[in-house]
This record gives structure tokens, C-alpha cells and sequence, in this order.
């Protein structure tokens, strides 16, 4: 057990103990029971960061994930967060996703020290949190970096006119990612193995983190722009042993456009110097049920011989959100996914990388 995982187990059930009859800690959580299966094609990485599988079993345990989350207010302007969660695919093992503190400089202005999310996405934040958004998943495509989260500093600045809010984050620290197995299934050897338990030993470091992000909320447009850059260094140990680094760089822009019960998402990110990728949803609202209909694109910048990229899929969604509770919601999804790769990253014995899969879920909070 790592001391990070002890401080934060330590940490929590000082706070459980505490929060009995204390207004100064908050506890709260989530939860995600998401079910799938293949229904064409071999095998679909629905979730990259934490290489969740599906094949052509139903499978409970490739999304399904919980969180608890508990914050403490130590004075008026200090505070302290940990949230931690469970993942099936990992045998529900507990792992830290947050843990900081919060120092308050005035009404508008935070510093946060400790591991954070990186804040890159719009749906940073809540990427894990099913029931923040419409789909089963944040869509996988464009939602594929392997490390979520980093050590380090963070600095908010929040600011009204009117019914519009200004948020500005300013962050700097650093990342690591060793034997990543989202890397090592890339990687693997055997192009028939859809386990996703590859072969490869891949270790990644990301250091001089920094980046900013900026959004802005008004009654019916959000926006959000993020630039992130960092030095990085990837060790990959296989039948070969390859070593790389340089400098890396991200942006992403979001934009979302509400026109009464019907919303368009759109959200564009480039990888330099690996990949580009986006998505777009158009949502339409009735009662407690929203419907959408996604579409997705992922493409690497490395090719073969040919000019083909290495991986490049297009990824069509079509789904509904049934709202049981203001807390509680079900999903139905099924998803199509056409692959034009060189190296499909849907492992399949016969190189097609297409296929369908259908997925249901049902998220909550409390």
C-alpha cells in the first residue's frame, strides 16, 4: 500500500469518525452499475484511462465504479478533500483520485496543493460521476488520455457579471503512470488477445506540468478552452525496449449551445504530438427523458508506410437517460464503431476492428 493510499484511508476515517453530528464535514458519493455487451465484433475499450473491455459476454465488471468523497472545513478559509473509488475492473480495490487542500485568498480567488484532476476536459471533474451527464460513458474517443490526475498546485479564480460566471484555472505539478495498462495493451504483442491484459511494461512521466483552462457559463452557451503542456518520458520494455521523451502538448475546447429542451455538445482536443480527437452530441430533453445521438472521431498522427493512420475510428452513439430520482437515473445506449486503422484498437483475430455493442447502466448520488 502506498503512503498516499494509507494517508488517504487514514484521512477518511478520521472524517467518518468526525462527521457524526459535525456541520464541518460533508460526506457524499457516487455510483455506476453499467452492463455490456459485444453484439458484432470482438472486443470494445469503452473506457481507455482504466482500460474497461467488453467482449461478447455480458460483463458487469468493466465500468461499474464507486466513489466516496468526504470534505472537511477546517476554518473559514481552509478546507480538505479526499475522494476516493472502487473500480470493477479492478477488483473494487479502493484507489485515491483526490486528495488536497483548499486554501480560500478572498470571495474569488483558491489555492488548491495536493493530487488533483487534471482539468483538461470539460468533464474533468466528473468523468467517473454517470449521473452528471446524459451517456453511459464521457465519450471514450475523445476522453482517452491515460493519466486523470496529478500532484501538484492549482489556482482558481471565480467571477459573476451578471448571470455569467468567469472561471480561470492556473495549474502546475507532475504525473506518473508506471506499467500503465492502458500502454502495455497498446503495445502488446498477440493482436488476438482482447483481454486487455497485454504483454508490454510501459512506464510514462509527465513533469513541468502546466496548463490553464478558462470557462465561461452564461443562461445558455457554455464554453471552456484548456492548454496544457509538460516534458514527458515513456519507457517501454517488450520484445524490444524503446525509450522516448520531449515535450508534450494538450488543448481541448468545449462549447454547449442550449435551445430550450434541446442541446448540442461539442468538444475538440489535439494531443501533440499524438493524436486528435472529438465529439459532438445533440440531446433533446421530454419529461424526465433525454435523448441523444453521439458521434466521435480518434485519430493518431503516426502512419504507415502507406499514409494510413496507425488508428483512426469513427464512433456513432444512440441512447436514452430516464430520470427515476433527482439522484438516480437509468441508460440505455448502443454504440457503433467503424475502424479504418492500420492497427485497429479493438483487438481482432481477423483485423476488422468494427463492431456494436449495447450497454445499459443505472448511476447515482447521495
Amino acid at each position: 500500500m502506498t503512503l498516499t493510499k494509507s494517508l488517504s484511508i487514514f484521512f477518511l476515517a478520521m472524517l467518518a469518525g468526525l462527521s457524526h453530528g459535525n456541520d464541518m464535514i460533508r460526506m457524499s458519493g457516487y455510483g455506476s452499475v453499467v452492463l455490456g455487451q459485444v453484439m458484432d465484433g470482438s472486443a470494445y475499450v469503452a473506457d481507455y484511462p482504466n482500460l474497461g473491455i467488453y467482449d461478447d459476454e455480458w460483463d458487469i465488471g468493466q465500468e461499474s465504479r464507486f466513489g466516496l468523497q468526504m470534505n472537511a472545513t477546517i476554518s473559514d478559509e481552509l478546507s480538505a478533500t479526499v475522494q476516493m473509488v472502487s473500480r470493477a475492473n479492478n477488483d473494487y480495490e479502493a484507489q485515491v483520485e483526490w486528495m488536497f487542500v483548499n486554501y480560500a485568498l478572498n470571495d474569488d480567488l483558491e489555492l488548491q496543493a495536493g493530487k488533483l484532476r487534471v482539468p483538461v476536459y470539460y468533464y474533468s471533474e466528473y468523468m467517473d460521476v454517470g449521473i452528471a451527464y446524459p451517456w453511459i460513458r464521457v465519450p471514450a474517443d475523445a476522453y482517452s488520455l491515460d493519466v486523470t490526475s496529478f500532484n501538484g498546485l492549482q489556482l482558481n479564480h471565480r467571477m459573476f457579471m451578471g448571470n455569467t460566471s468567469f472561471t480561470t484555472a492556473i495549474f502546475t505539478g507532475r504525473a506518473k503512470n508506471e506499467n500503465s495498462e492502458l500502454m502495455s495493451y497498446l503495445f502488446d504483442n498477440d493482436p488476438g488477445d482482447v483481454t486487455g491484459t497485454g504483454s508490454a511494461n510501459v512506464d510514462r512521466y509527465f513533469t513541468n506540468i502546466l496548463g490553464v483552462g478558462f470557462e465561461v457559463n452564461m443562461d445558455s452557451t457554455i464554453f471552456k478552452v484548456s492548454y496544457t503542456q509538460a516534458d514527458f518520458d515513456e519507457t517501454i520494455v517488450n520484445s524490444f525496449t524503446a525509450e522516448a521523451d520531449g515535450t508534450i502538448k494538450f488543448m481541448d475546447i468545449f462549447i454547449q449551445q442550449n435551445f430550450g429542451p434541446m442541446s448540442v455538445m461539442l468538444e475538440y482536443n489535439d494531443y501533440d504530438p499524438f493524436y486528435s480527437s472529438y465529439f459532438a452530441s445533440f440531446n433533446y430533453t421530454l419529461g424526465q427523458a433525454t435523448y441523444y445521438l453521439m458521434h466521435s472521431k480518434f485519430e493518431l498522427d503516426a502512419t504507415d508506410g502507406t499514409g494510413t493512420p496507425f488508428e483512426e475510428h469513427d464512433t456513432n452513439a444512440l441512447g436514452m437517460r430516464y430520470n427515476l430520482s433527482a439522484k438516480v437515473a437509468v441508460k440505455a445506449d448502443i454504440t457503433m464503431m467503424t475502424d479504418t486503422g492500420a492497427s485497429p484498437v479493438n483487438r481482432d483475430p481477423d483485423g476488422d476492428g468494427d463492431v456494436t455493442i449495447f450497454s445499459t447502466s443505472l448511476d447515482f448520488m447521495f
